[in-house]
């Protein structure tokens, strides 16, 4: 015997489809590293900040890579 599924039970895809929060830290390495890429060694961000120290954490890992621009985030 076989039951059906309750009707109410339905997935709201708009909601698994909204924006996720902004990870700051995650953005400031993509963006080292794409500067890395495009071949710009401005840092970005104040001395000493946690956004300077994610931006060159991005630089210095393509740096290291083997095929950066192949990887690039």
């Amino acid at each position: 015997m076989v039951t059906a599924a309750p009707k109410d039970r339905r997935l709201d895809l708009m909601s698994l489809l909204t924006p996720g929060p902004v990870d700051e830290n995650w953005e400031a390495e993509k963006a080292g590293w794409r500067c890395f890429v495009m071949g710009n060694d401005n840092l970005s961000g104040r001395r000493g900040s946690r956004l300077r120290a994610a931006w060159q954490r991005g630089y210095d890992a393509a740096s290291r890579s083997w095929d950066p621009v192949g990887l690039m985030l």
